[in-house]
Parts: C-alpha cells; sequence; structure tokens
C-alpha cells in the first residue's frame, strides 16, 4: 500500500530551510549576544532580561521578514501563471506550438505530439498546468505559504535563542555561561549533523561546522562584552 504523507507534514517540509534558518540563527545570535552581556557585566538578571528582549525582537523581525519576502516571491509567481493563462485564452495556436516544440524536444514522435496536444489542449486548466510546469518551470512547492512559513521561522527562533538563555535563569553567572555555551554548541551540532544527513553530506563534518560557527560567535560576543565591561566598568 502506498503511503500517503499527511498534508502538515508536507507544508513542514516546505517550511524546512525558515526552520532550521530560524533555529541557527536564534542559538548563533543570542548565544553571542548573552556571552557579551554575561562577560561585561556578571550579572545574570541583565543577561536574562537582554536575551528575552534579543529573542523577542529579533524572532517578531525574522517572522516579518519571513512573511514579506515569501510573499513578495508568491505574488510574482501568480502574476506569471496569470500571464500564462491569459495567452492560453488569446493567443491559443502560439501556446498550442509551444506545446508541440516542448515535446518534440522531449523525443516524442509526431503521433504522440498530437495525441498529447490534443489531450492537454481538451482542458485548459491541464493545459495550464502544463505550461507552467514545463515553460514557466513553477512547480506547486514553489508557492509558499507566507503565514505558515513566518509562523515557523519566528517560532524555531523563539525556541533555538531560548537554549542559551535559560541557565542565567538558574544558576549563577559563571556557571550558567559555560552550560548555555555547550548546550547551544550541542544543538547545533545536532542541526548540522541531521540536515547534512538529509543532503547526503558528511554526517559528522556537517555538525562540525555548526560548532565551528558556534564557538567563533560565543567567543567575539564574549571579548567585546569583557572588554566593553572593563572599560566602562559595568562589571560588578
Amino acid at each position: 500500500m502506498t503511503h500517503v504523507p499527511h498534508p502538515r507534514f508536507g507544508r513542514l517540509l516546505d517550511a524546512i530551510r525558515e526552520l532550521i534558518f530560524g533555529l541557527e540563527d536564534g542559538l548563533v545570535s543570542t548565544l553571542g549576544a548573552v556571552a557579551g552581556i554575561a562577560a561585561g557585566t556578571e550579572d545574570g538578571r541583565i543577561v536574562v532580561l537582554s536575551g528575552l528582549v534579543l529573542i523577542v525582537v529579533e524572532s517578531l523581525s525574522m517572522a516579518a521578514g519571513s512573511y514579506l519576502s515569501n510573499k513578495s516571491h508568491r505574488e510574482m509567481l501568480e502574476k506569471r501563471i496569470e500571464d500564462e493563462r491569459r495567452e492560453i485564452e488569446e493567443k491559443p495556436e502560439e501556446e498550442t506550438e509551444e506545446l508541440r516544440v516542448m515535446y518534440r524536444q522531449r523525443g516524442f514522435s509526431a503521433e504522440e505530439i498530437e495525441i498529447l496536444v490534443k489531450r492537454i489542449t481538451a482542458d485548459k486548466e491541464l493545459w495550464l498546468e502544463e505550461m507552467t510546469a514545463k515553460e514557466l518551470r513553477i512547480g506547486a512547492g514553489d508557492l509558499e505559504e507566507p503565514k505558515s512559513r513566518a509562523f515557523v521561522m519566528g517560532a524555531a527562533y523563539v525556541v533555538g535563542g531560548a537554549v542559551p538563555v535559560v541557565p542565567f535563569l538558574l544558576l549563577p553567572v559563571a556557571t550558567a555561561l559555560w552550560i548555555a555555551v555547550s548546550a547551544t554548541v550541542a544543538a547545533l551540532f545536532a542541526i548540522g549533523y541531521f540536515k547534512a544527513g538529509a543532503a547526503g553530506r558528511s554526517r559528522w563534518k556537517g555538525g562540525a561546522e555548526m560548532v565551528v560557527v558556534a564557538s567563533f560567535a560565543a567567543v567575539i560576543g564574549y571579548l567585546i562584552g569583557w572588554g566593553v565591561g572593563t572599560l566602562f566598568g559595568l562589571r560588578v
């Protein structure tokens, strides 16, 4: 029996780019920020407050950016499809010849081409689908759902950003910092590991790349925070 994926699972796959991007950015940018603030102030309350503000503002910004970019892309594709629909109505002879050319390029015989053309041009919706897929190269998965993708982006950022912030809610700053770094590195390694596996790449290499990114962000954030805190006497 052929297994038909649940529609919700299909929508999640469509939004996988936003999911991974949101998680990665939430983890890396929040870790860099809280590491710098922790080094500069050594005050857990300030670290938590700053981290929460960053997560809220950045998650909303990321979601808005995802919504607007996907909405604009969808509108452009829909415009191209509507233009193709109009051409089928207004220039059926030209569009029919385009079908013949496409099938000829794909190796169909003259007899096969005429059978296909007759069948497809008898149904204008089928005709439009064929021209959309073969001429415009637009598939159903290319028409993004802006709202759902924006939600996935924002939610993923919140989840990712929470990882380096939560330790500061429970532990002293010095201890929380190392746990935040360790937890973030582990989470990023897991994302890189599974993402690389899905793409057919080396899982360990993919995880290592994520670790390097996280470590770089944490070190830079820590050094900036330590330097600013020392310069302005913010360290307690």
